[in-house]
């Protein structure tokens, strides 16, 4: 995350996001079975229960549900290589001390996607994948979080690359969200006429 510029997030990281550079960053837990032996002459009963991830930080405790690091959305628009990578969905009971920030909501379900951004020549190219908009098969449109989301977009001055989770808040719980269709407005010149497409759409599967 842009420390500098969120400098009061600072249990964030691996809380809400993806997680940038290895893959592994974000540890998955196993499955494991526990057998309960019967009181009485009847076969045992066996359980098995799936221990759920939850990450703690000062913004709240965030439930993973489902977490996929292989995804392989690659678009290349003119001089720019875009990417999505990783999504992963949870649900966030929010602190009190955060409430206002989610307008009063107690929990919230979180959408993060890690997004991979590089202009390739020396000319600046205008590009805010930052400021997606996410559509569910629920019903909700919302745009991307910019106060809680990494700074993957705004001016490319040259050869500059970027890479960071963009966050989505939705209403739904993440078992009810199937597929995701993320809306990104294409890149432009320093005289903001467009390059390639002047919208991309990319549609994204978090069943468990």
């Amino acid at each position: 995350m842009n420390m500098k510029r969120y400098g009061l997030l600072l249990a964030l990281p691996l809380t809400l996001l993806v997680g940038c550079g290895e893959a592994d960053e974000l540890k998955t837990t196993t499955d494991t079975e526990e057998v309960v032996e019967a009181e009485t002459t009847e076969e045992p009963v066996v359980e098995s229960t799936e221990e759920v991830e939850v990450q703690e930080s000062e913004l709240g405790s965030n439930q993973i549900y489902m977490k996929n690091k292989a995804l392989d959305i690659k678009e290349t628009i003119g001089s720019i290589n875009f990417a999505i990578d990783k999504v992963q969905t949870s649900r966030l009971t929010v602190n009190e001390a955060y409430s206002d920030s989610f307008d009063g909501q107690e929990e919230v379900t979180v959408v993060a996607m890690n997004m991979l951004v590089e202009n390739t020549i020396d000319e600046t190219v205008n590009f805010y994948p930052d400021q997606a908009t996410l559509v569910t098969n629920t019903g909700e449109q919302v745009s991307a979080d910019l106060w809680f989301s990494d700074d993957v977009g705004g001016e490319f001055l040259g050869k500059v690359k970027k890479e960071g989770n963009v966050l989505f808040f939705v209403k739904a719980m993440p078992e009810e969200l199937a597929d995701l269709k993320v809306v990104i407005d294409g890149p432009s010149d320093t005289n903001y006429e467009s390059i390639g497409e002047s919208r991309y759409e990319y549609t994204i599967n978090v069943e468990k």
